[in-house]
């Protein structure tokens, strides 16, 4: 990293460890309680929506600034005035007014200071622009494509889902017939056997009858 964006990263950003040692001093950590040690399960990898501040992106968006960096006395020298009294007793109005003190003798107006500060918005908004379309571009190429694969999958199982429905009513409706078809095909067999049984009696009944009297024809007619 060059020593411009070094500077500009002070001027904009909290250095990581200077944050954590003032985290570390308001905020005692509270002894945990055994039970509480246990290792959490792993959480599932998801976006919250909320980010934090990247060196990456820093260098990013600080070199764009870089490059546009105005002549002369701007914004970014007139924030760099605002750190370097930041150092210094005073309250935020006093350093704002002591820091434009300065910024009077090069001939800057708090209006010039605006409209420096809205280049470099601009500068940014760019930046912003060009990330956005580039996200844009990464998100249908990795996820915009299974995305719709997971769709389709999911009206495959819907569909599947609505098939096995309908079969499982179907077989349903088949086990249904078949002991209905069962119950017809016993109650029928006992019909049918009844009445060969019946024809089979009436048979041997009428039949002897005959018998008997060729019998009795050949023993009384000789």
């Amino acid at each position: 990293m060059s020593d411009f964006l070094k500077k500009f990263k002070s001027v904009f950003v909290v250095e990581a460890e200077d944050a954590n040692a003032q985290n570390a001093g308001q905020q005692p950590q509270k002894p945990q309680h055994p039970a509480e040690m246990t290792a959490p399960p792993p959480p599932v990898k998801k976006s919250t929506g909320a980010g934090a501040v990247s060196d990456k992106f820093v260098e990013v968006l600080l070199g764009a600034l870089e490059k546009s960096n105005q002549e002369g006395f701007d914004y970014l020298e007139f924030r760099q005035a605002l750190k370097n009294l930041a150092r210094m007793p005073m309250d935020e109005q006093t350093r704002f007014h002591s820091a434009y003190a300065m910024a009077q003798t090069m001939g800057i107006t708090p209006a010039k200071l605006v409209e420096s500060a809205k280049v470099y918005l601009n500068v940014l908004a760019n930046e912003q622009a060009k990330f956005n379309e580039a996200h844009a571009q990464q998100r249908a190429k990795l996820i915009g494509n299974r995305e719709e694969e997971v769709k389709n999958l999911e009206a495959m199982i819907q569909q599947k889902t609505e098939q096995i429905s309908q079969l499982t009513l179907q077989i349903e409706e088949h086990r249904r017939q078949s002991e209905q078809i069962r119950s017809e095909i016993g109650e029928s067999t006992v019909k049918i056997e009844n009445t060969k049984a019946d024809f089979d009696t009436t048979f041997d009944s009428v039949s002897g009858q005959i018998q008997e009297d060729i019998g009795k024809i050949q023993q009384y007619l000789k």
